[in-house]
């Protein structure tokens, strides 16, 4: 039973991990109708988390298998093991599909086509005339957005 509690004490921590993620996915910064998600996508699905998560279940599963080795894990530490699995990568799952079926804000809707024309015209323009029009671009509208935008980093 000992080692039944090392087993889901060390799964907590993947645990904590999850729902760390999971607090991330809807949380919103700005006012009123001009409210954005902090985290993009993108920034969710490769984030810290996914590392550290998979980094420490590779660990308990190194653990366990020495564990079964040395015959040191009895069936129930056994079965322990595998329900806490399951249980993690179906939390993960869930999490993951909430952050690709998040809907967009208003404001992320209203700003994207802007976002994008500028980074076309950008893209598109001398590289002499873009420093002076970034430098411009930036006094007038970086108020507006919640963080830089790729293209002006």
């Amino acid at each position: 039973m000992e080692v039944d509690s090392r087993i889901i004490k060390k799964f907590r921590k993947v645990h904590l991990e999850i729902e760390s993620l999971d607090t991330k996915v809807h949380k919103k910064s700005g006012f009123l109708f001009f409210k954005s998600h902090v985290h993009t996508m993108k920034e969710l699905l490769e984030s810290p988390h996914h590392q550290k998560i998979f980094s420490i279940t590779e660990k308990i599963g190194h653990d366990v298998e020495s564990w079964y080795k040395a015959g040191r894990l009895s069936k129930s530490e056994e079965m322990t093991y595998y329900a806490e699995r399951d249980s993690i990568d179906d939390e993960l799952h869930r999490v993951n599909m909430s952050i690709e079926d998040r809907e967009p804000t208003w404001w992320e809707i209203v700003k994207a086509p802007f976002t994008e024309f500028v980074e076309i015209v950008l893209h598109n323009l001398p590289k002499e005339f873009q420093r002076s029009v970034l430098v411009n671009f930036k006094r007038a509208f970086i108020p507006f957005f919640d963080k830089m935008p790729k293209f002006l980093k």
